[in-house]
């Protein structure tokens, strides 16, 4: 039945079509012509599909079929799962192998990337950065800030003495200058200006942090120097009280000798003065031949003792730079401004 409505509508298809054709030629109204074609052409292929589906052979045909796919279809999907576990297995064992290799190339890189950032001082958050240019002794030295090159005096800190020409070299001061040469270098540094800027020579009076620590608290950690030089800058004086007590109740550096430091105090080191006192020498007896006996002589009167005067500290600074102790003939109190025994020290 159906396929007679499908052959109906192939043969209108035709019909109206060659009408459709005609109308063209006399120059007549053809698009009815054309729709009616179009749609009777609809019909047939509308029935021809049906008629074709209804065929119990073909549709036993098209079940096998489809059964033949869905059969190959689950065999390959089962293929594929086993191969795809096989592959995520290998992937798994590969990428532990890389794994274990790169962790064993990082720890190995990152050795001497460590041993690297040790040697070399990091860049400080505080201050300004600069580089270190020269060492001049433990508690000096000279840093390129902003393009210019600027002598920085270390506040709070005072190191033995090694390049002062009116002074020999003081013990633990090759120390203290070893230490801030294989510390300091060439290396960036913060610079953290004080409340006072600079001292009477132009130079800078800052703290020197190397990374989060300042350099002054390393130095007196390790006794290779002491608090001093306050200025008008104690800000960090406490904390620097508490790394030197580090060193100083261990009795290590210029806490081993006796007397040698003294805290807060801006009159050096006094190792040479109790040296002196220590190290009396007897001289070495020789056999000489005794002259003959005489009579004694007469006692000379004792001679009073010279003294030296100085109008005021600029004065006297004049011949003793570094200012005279109170058993000194040029000692006057009126110079011993903070009653220490000690006129006139820097």
């Amino acid at each position: 039945m159906l396929m007679f409505f499908g052959i109906i509508g192939f043969l209108l298809f035709i019909v109206f079509l060659v009408k459709g054709f005609i109308s063209i030629f006399r120059k007549k109204n053809f698009k009815k012509d054309f729709m009616i074609a179009l749609a009777s052409f609809i019909l047939f292929a509308v029935m021809a599909t049906i008629d074709g589906s209804n065929d119990p052979k073909e549709v036993a045909k098209d079940k096998e079929q489809v059964a033949t796919k869905e059969v190959k279809e689950d065999s390959k999907a089962e293929k594929k799962e086993v191969s795809k576990e096989k592959e995520k297995q290998a992937t798994k064992e590969e990428a532990s192998k890389e794994v274990s290799t790169n962790d064993s190339k990082e720890s190995s890189t990152d050795e001497p990337k460590d041993a690297a950032k040790k040697a070399d001082v990091k860049a400080s958050s505080h201050g300004e950065q600069a580089t270190v240019t020269r060492v001049v002794d433990g508690d000096t030295i000279h840093v390129s800030l902003k393009g210019k090159d600027e002598t920085i005096r270390m506040l709070l800190l005072d190191t033995p003495e090694t390049v002062d020409p009116n002074k020999p070299v003081e013990p633990f001061g090759k120390d203290a200058s070893n230490f801030a040469k294989q510390t300091l270098s060439g290396k960036t540094v913060g610079i953290q200006v004080g409340s006072e800027p600079r001292d009477k020579y132009g130079r800078l009076l800052a703290y020197v942090w190397v990374g989060n620590k300042t350099y002054q608290e390393m130095v007196l950690e390790k006794g290779l120097g002491r608090t001093a030089y306050l200025y008008n800058d104690t800000s960090m004086l406490d904390q620097f009280h508490k790394a030197q007590d580090v060193a100083k109740n261990q009795g290590i550096g210029v806490w081993s000798i006796p007397g040698y430091a003294h805290v807060d105090h801006n009159h050096g080191y006094h190792y040479q003065e109790e040296k002196k006192e220590e190290t009396v020498q007897t001289p070495v007896q020789r056999p000489v031949q005794k002259p003959a006996p005489q009579p004694a002589p007469e006692p000379e009167p004792a001679l009073a003792p010279t003294t030296e005067f100085f109008q005021n500290c600029t004065d006297m600074r004049t011949v003793y730079p570094n200012g005279v102790p109170s058993s000194h003939p040029a000692y006057q109190a009126k110079m011993d401004r903070d009653k220490d025994n000690f006129a006139c020290e820097k």
